[in-house]
């Protein structure tokens, strides 16, 4: 019985221990194995020398956190290897000074945290990664490049290509909103910081897959309601901000709700999507409280389809639409609700990771879906007219879904476009020919001899589309095709460059 007793006082002891060991950790800003509150929650690590990644990360949290997400806010020295492999999300925002240096609250996580992990220790994992940096320095962005080698090294998932923010630019920062309104399923999200919009008008919008299988997309132009568009006005590569606008019927919708008289044009460009609790105190309030109460709508962004020299800017949006089978904030607007000749508010904004490389290399151009909106802008640039350049596409339907397939078949003719390999994936005898490919990611498999030598002659590989199945099935392909190291100092090179979404 003095035994037993012993037993348990000891064990009580070492239980009391523990929980003193985890209460210390929580009062030290740390979250220790098991705090992550199931699968859905997303880790998010920070290293910051001033204090920018530091507030950055607190506005990343509360944006999902209004998501309904939960998430774990640490410095990124306080993630231990445990949390860390438990962790399916990963969110990490990370400053760079001086030539590479990493912060120091971030300075032993590459050495600590991931000591000991293998290649396929977080191969679970999805990753984001936003680099704070000054590009005056060889090492621009430096320990967030770091970061990324580290975890691929170790299997991790990568959903974008490091977002890399030159001197806190705020276009930088509304893109890395964006990703995080793609990761949390909430795009109605307030951007931290306004887009100067210039005034453009749809010049002309034609639905390009009337027969399609899947959803809508257009095929929208246009031009600038002042000035003339210059050839430096953007690159091959560039993205549009858009910033759209309510439809007549969405804000006839809110003014039924609201229960009081307010001029319907004062709604245009605000955030109508409240609860009726907010809606209660509205009715009480004038005008200029009630519009000060409404955020701004969320920008909206679209890669841009053509070059300057085309003589408009040109957009591929397909149609979203809701549970409620309404449509999405930014296509609604482009296709449906603005009118032709209407005044569209648009940003144009570099995208110099997805910049071709100066020299006339060859490019292999990879993409699904409205992505080739992204990549017909390097076909189409006049530099690159005497490179060679191959394309691999892939969508549903060849009968209704061959997006801008009389360009194509163009460039092909006159040799602009040197190979072209497509699949259609509801068009794929998938009885007859179980195994044969039906996504793009599965056309690379077959011509991997023919990609090894356009890689060894120099070739840039350039992915545009999906995010989920087609950009991780792309690289997971190339990794075999390539080897993982080869690919990944292509991507040191800027010779494999993602835009996906």
């Amino acid at each position: 019985m003095r035994y037993l007793a012993a037993s348990v006082l000891i064990f009580s002891y070492l239980i009391f221990c523990w929980l003193c060991w985890r209460q210390y950790r929580r009062k030290q800003g740390v979250a220790v194995a098991g705090e992550i509150e199931g699968a859905d929650c997303i880790l998010i690590g920070y290293a910051s020398q001033t204090g920018s990644a530091t507030r950055i990360a607190q506005q990343t949290a509360q944006q999902l956190e209004q998501a309904g997400k939960l998430v774990t806010l640490l410095p990124l020295n306080q993630i231990e290897s445990e949390l860390l492999t438990q962790t399916a999300k990963l969110l990490l925002i990370a400053s760079t000074y001086g030539e590479g240096e990493a912060p120091d609250n971030g300075n032993r996580f590459i050495a600590r945290a991931l000591r000991g992990l293998d290649a396929k220790s977080l191969q679970h994992q999805q990753v984001l990664i936003l680099g704070l940096g000054d590009s005056s320095y060889d090492y621009f962005c430096g320990f967030a490049h770091q970061l990324q080698h580290a975890l691929h090294e170790r299997g991790a998932h990568f959903m974008a290509d490091v977002i890399e923010v030159d001197r806190l630019d705020d276009s930088a920062l509304r893109h890395w909103q964006y990703y995080l309104g793609q990761l949390s399923g909430n795009t109605h999200f307030s951007d931290w910081s306004k887009p100067t919009y210039e005034k453009w008008g749809i010049v002309a919008r034609e639905c390009i897959n009337p027969n399609g299988v899947g959803a809508s997309a257009f095929h929208i132009q246009l031009q600038p309601m002042q000035g003339e568009i210059t050839p430096d006005l953007w690159q091959a590569g560039d993205v549009v901000e858009i910033g759209p606008c309510n439809s007549r019927a969405a804000i006839d919708t809110f003014l039924q709700r609201l229960g009081r008289p307010i001029a319907p044009e004062l709604l245009i460009t605000r955030s109508l999507s409240i609860s009726d609790e907010k809606l209660v105190e509205l009715k009480t309030q004038d005008d200029q409280l009630l519009l000060e109460s409404l955020s701004e709508l969320p920008h909206r962004e679209y890669s841009i389809a053509s070059v300057p020299s085309e003589g408009s800017l040109d957009l591929l949006v397909r149609q979203v639409r809701d549970a409620n089978n309404q449509l999405g904030l930014g296509s609604g607007w482009l296709t449906q609700y603005a009118g032709v000749n209407q005044t569209i508010r648009l940003r144009i904004r570099a995208n110099p990771h997805f910049h071709a490389p100066a020299d006339s290399c060859p490019l292999i151009l990879i993409g699904n879906g409205t992505g080739i909106a992204g990549l017909r802008a390097h076909i189409a640039n006049p530099a690159r007219a005497n490179g060679r350049q191959w394309l691999f596409f892939g969508e549903r339907s060849e009968l209704g879904d061959d997006f801008f397939s009389a360009d194509v078949h163009r460039w092909q003719q006159s040799g602009r476009l040197t190979r072209v390999n497509k699949i259609f994936s509801r068009d794929a005898p998938l009885k007859e020919q179980p195994n044969a490919p039906r996504y793009v990611q599965d056309l690379l498999m077959p011509n991997a001899e023919e990609i090894q030598r356009w890689v060894a002659d120099g070739a840039a590989i350039f992915v545009c589309g999906s995010l989920q199945g087609m950009a991780q099935g792309v690289d997971a392909a190339l990794a075999k095709i390539l080897g993982a190291d080869e690919l990944e100092s292509l991507a040191d090179a800027q010779r494999y460059c993602r835009d996906v979404y």
